[in-house]
């Protein structure tokens, strides 16, 4: 059985979020992935963002990321040193999580290479300024997201992010049905 640990603020910490909640919220948006088993669990980091904790995924690194070129819907995580691309903050598919559904990752029996890679993760993000640069992204896609604009960059926003309204909406049936 996972340990609930309390979701801690004063570092951003990596979380796995319980199955039976990714399954329920994921009926309601297209973009919320999977946890692919316990060998490589969703993982992410958890920000108050409107009051809500939020839930933003972390990916692994990919070939693909080297061409993102930057925006409000991820934060890259890079080695300071070799700059080696280390993944990213995904913020456009962050989601409303209950406290009781988040659990502190348990690292101790991952391979050496996964602990070290989420080592180097943790180190960088949570160097001060990208801490603040992570918490100010995900507060500006949410209030951009949810705004009622029909400007381009609103709309462009939208299609690439969750909704976060009716996820909220749909957190807070779950807590009341469970």
């Amino acid at each position: 059985m996972k340990k609930n640990k309390k979701i801690k603020l004063e570092k951003l910490n990596f979380y796995i979020i319980d199955d039976n909640y990714i399954n329920y919220l994921s009926k309601f948006d297209k973009h919320i992935a999977y946890n692919k088993n316990q060998k490589r669990p969703y993982i992410g980091v958890v920000i108050v963002v409107e009051k809500h904790y939020y839930f933003a995924p972390l990916f692994s690194p990919k070939e693909k990321h080297k061409t993102y070129k930057n925006n409000l819907t991820f934060f890259k995580i890079i080695n300071p040193k070799t700059k080696n691309d280390l993944g990213i903050i995904r913020f456009s598919d962050m989601i409303p999580v209950p406290q009781e559904k988040v659990y502190l990752l348990d690292i101790k029996n991952r391979s050496y290479g996964y602990k070290r890679l989420l080592s180097e993760q943790y180190s960088y993000i949570n160097i001060p300024k990208n801490k603040e640069k992570i918490i100010e992204k995900a507060t500006k896609i949410y209030s951009i997201v949810t705004k009622n604009n029909k400007n381009r960059m609103t709309e462009f926003y939208k299609g690439l992010s969750c909704n976060f309204k009716l996820l909220e909406q749909k957190c807070l049936e779950y807590i009341n049905n469970n």
